[in-house]
Parts: C-alpha cells; sequence; structure tokens
C-alpha cells in the first residue's frame, strides 16, 4: 500500500525551494529557445556529449570547485556522490577518461545543473546551462571562438543588449600585487573584489583592510581598477604602472582585435574587477550582463580559461576554455512572447466511432507529412472539440465525419477566420503548412 504524504506547514504538494514547474506554454518557449542555442553551437562546430548528473564527490571536491562553492553541493549517497555544480568539471573528468578523442576537442552540453543556494532573483537551486568548450589548444583562437559561439547563441535568443565582461586572471593577480594585498590573502582578495559591484567601495575597502591592507594601498587599487576609459586606454595605463602585466594586457589586446572582427567591439568591455568565482580558472574570464533600468543585474552567461583543471584528474594535462549560459536565467528575464499551449498545428475531430479508422489514416497522412498533429480522443461532439481547439490555440480542425468519408476529404476549419473547406488529405495538408 503506498504510503500517505503527511501534512506540514505548507502544503504536502509543494516544490522544493528553488525549482519550478514549467506549465505547457513555458516549456514549448524554453524547448524553442534550447533548440535555437544547440543550432547555433552547432554552426560553429561544436559536437554535444551528455554527461551523469551524478558524479563523485571525489570528482566533484574542492580542489576543483574551491571551498565556498563546494557547501553549495548537493551530497547524496552518504555523501559518496553529488549533483553537478556545472558541467566543466564532468567534462574534465569526461576527458581524462577518454584519452583516444581527436583534439581539440569543441563540445557542446545542454541540461540541468543544481546548487544548495539561497533561491532569490534569477538565482534558483536547480537551473539549466548550454556550455561550449575547447579542450586541447591554448590557441588565443579558441578563446574566441568560445566567446564568438556564446554572443551569437544570446543574440539569436533574442538578448540584443548584452555586454561582454572580460579580464584575465594573470591581470588580475598581477594589479593585487602591485597594490600590496599580502600573498598569502591574494584568493580571498579577490573573491572580495569579484563582488565589488554588489557592494559600496567602503565595504570593500574595510574587506581588504581586513586581509592585511593598508587603506591607502585598497582605495588606490579600487579606483585603478574602476577607472572610466576605454579598453584600450586601460590596457595602455596597465602596460604603463604595472610591469607584470604587461603580457597579458598584449595578449587581450589581441583577443580584442578579433572579436572586433566579428563585430563585436561595442559589445566588449575591459572589467580589471572581474575575476569569476571558480578557483580553477588561469586565463582570460569573462562575463555577459545585461542592465534593467539602469540597474546591473545578475550575469547571464560567463567562463573563462582553465589550463590546469584536467590535470587534476590525468597525468596529461590539457589546455581549454569555455563559456556557460544561463538558459534559466534568460528565460526569466524575457516576457512570454510565446503564448502557444501545444505543438499540434491541426487537430483531427473525428464524429462518432464509424469516423475513428478514418480519423486515424488522416492523422497519419498529416504526420507524415511533418504537420504536428493532435488526434482527438475525446467523445464529445463537434461544437466541445472545437472549444477543445481554441482553448489550445490549434489553428486547424479536421472534422470527419460520414459524409466526409463517404467522399475521402475533411472538412478543415481555420479556427482565425471560421472559415471552413471540404478537401482531400492532400490539399488539407498543403493549406495547413501553407504551400
Amino acid at each position: 500500500m503506498p504510503m500517505a504524504i503527511k501534512a506540514t506547514g505548507t502544503s504536502p504538494l509543494d516544490i522544493p525551494r528553488g525549482t519550478r514547474d514549467f506549465g505547457t506554454h513555458d516549456a514549448i518557449r524554453l524547448n524553442n529557445m534550447l533548440s535555437v542555442v544547440e543550432e547555433v553551437f552547432k554552426r560553429h562546430g561544436f559536437s554535444p556529449i551528455i554527461t551523469p548528473s551524478i558524479e563523485k564527490s571525489e570528482v566533484l571536491s574542492a580542489k576543483a570547485y574551491g571551498e565556498e562553492q563546494t557547501k553549495e553541493m548537493y551530497f547524496i549517497e552518504g555523501k559518496e556522490s553529488a549533483l553537478r555544480f556545472d558541467f566543466t568539471v564532468p567534462l574534465a573528468r569526461y576527458m581524462s577518461m577518454n584519452k583516444d578523442i581527436p583534439l581539440p576537442f569543441r563540445r557542446y552540453q545542454i541540461g540541468t545543473v543544481w546548487r544548495r543556494d539561497e533561491p532569490q532573483h534569477m538565482r534558483s537551486r536547480e537551473f539549466i546551462q548550454a556550455d561550449v568548450d575547447i579542450v586541447g589548444s591554448a590557441s588565443q583562437l579558441s578563446d574566441f571562438e568560445c566567446i564568438s559561439a556564446t554572443m551569437d547563441a544570446i543574440d539569436s535568443i533574442g538578448v540584443s543588449t548584452a555586454m561582454l565582461l572580460i579580464n584575465s586572471r594573470p591581470i588580475l593577480n598581477a594589479i593585487v600585487g602591485h597594490f600590496h594585498v599580502p600573498e598569502p590573502k591574494t584568493i580571498a582578495a579577490i573573491r572580495l573584489i569579484d563582488k565589488m559591484h554588489k557592494t559600496s567601495v567602503s565595504e570593500t575597502v574595510d574587506g581588504l583592510k581586513q586581509l592585511g591592507m593598508q587603506e591607502n594601498d585598497a582605495q588606490e587599487m579600487i579606483s585603478f581598477m574602476n577607472m572610466k576609459a576605454t579598453n584600450d586606454e586601460k590596457l595602455e595605463k596597465l602596460e604603463m604602472e604595472i610591469d607584470p602585466a604587461k603580457q597579458e594586457a598584449q595578449k587581450m589586446k589581441s583577443l580584442l582585435s578579433l572579436l572586433g572582427k566579428a563585430d563585436l567591439s561595442g559589445k566588449v568591455a575591459v572589467d580589471l574587477s572581474l575575476a569569476r568565482g571558480m578557483d580553477y580558472y588561469t586565463g582570460f574570464v569573462w562575463e555577459v550582463i545585461i542592465s534593467q533600468e539602469g540597474k546591473r543585474l545578475p550575469s547571464i552567461a560567463s567562463g573563462g580559461r582553465y589550463d590546469g583543471l584536467i590535470g587534476m584528474y590525468s597525468k596529461s594535462n590539457l589546455p581549454a576554455v569555455g563559456f556557460s549560459i544561463g538558459i534559466s536565467r534568460i528565460f526569466d528575464l524575457q516576457e512570454s512572447y510565446s503564448k502557444l499551449k501545444t505543438y499540434s498545428k491541426v487537430l483531427i475531430a473525428p464524429i462518432g466511432e464509424q469516423s475513428i479508422d478514418y480519423a486515424v489514416s488522416a492523422s497519419k497522412a498529416m504526420r507524415n507529412a511533418g504537420i504536428y498533429t493532435d488526434l482527438s480522443v475525446s467523445e464529445k461532439g463537434v461544437s466541445k472539440q472545437l472549444d477543445y481547439a481554441n482553448s489550445l490555440g490549434i489553428r486547424y480542425v479536421a472534422i470527419v465525419g460520414s459524409r466526409e468519408i463517404a467522399q475521402g476529404k475533411v472538412n478543415l476549419r481555420d479556427m482565425q477566420s471560421g472559415q471552413e473547406e471540404l478537401l482531400e488529405i492532400q490539399a488539407a495538408i498543403s493549406k495547413i503548412k501553407g504551400e
């Protein structure tokens, strides 16, 4: 006998915090968005892989993610396993297990990931990501290709105001060293800096002072990072004032030049405070932001170069770079332009039991022609079936009764205009397809 659901303070049928259901019209809109993104990824030469939703905890370890992220993992099976936190570490594990893959390997993966985070606006515990990565190439073209594919995908799903912020971990390390951040506190300082746009300058300065920085150094560093200047001016100043950053600044200039050739110059801004939270990043880092009513929103995509990560799982290290799109965040930000409640373009409505065989044949012909077809399983009359089609937004209803069967036709009703035509099945197919 099934166990009864016990009543709690909330409804026993409530879903867990930080998760959601997708009704039909939302699910259709989401699937359409994912199809567009996947098509863009394929157009840019990426191929798919699928990895388990569950990984061993030792794979999703603090060594890869960092202590802060490990606290947000969903452990299961007595902490022997955990739900994946992102797609990057599973990719590193996959590459370490499959050493015969031709390199460079251009892969994409789209699916659900989980983080035990505090649910809030644009932050859920279960969400969908779409990633592209290139493994086995240290070439700057790899960075460019991941950025190009991601920005193309974001634009293709209707986010035309997105801005790419870019920095480099070596540049950031050079800056914090120049302004006398105590070396043992470098990672902690970088995490504070990465959150500057969410807090006040005074709060950031206080946090840096607690890490051992002098107040004057902290204020000067923040001022340097927040300078109001063009991308070229920022990099020129970086080269002039911070000698260890010169080589990396030249690399960034080269990458910006490539992005310019892809017509992305106006959508890229150098942000010298950008770090990204993951400890595994080793080179360029980036994120995509949008603003709403003048307020910067949480990033909708992020990534960077992580040349040391795969070596944590294998004797042979491989350079790698990637970009991840927060599909769920973009979905929530966009208005629901699609009000579709079904994919079906036509409802086959048999009238009476004697019409079922003919209706089945008609539905098969339409499906074979590539038309999304709903064969009515209702035993109600014509008016009720028309109401049903209208409630779902189905454009056409093909009515099948004794008269239609006798003539080998269907009575095709256009639910928008209200017009009806007695047509042969192939003629009805052409009409529905707009031929």
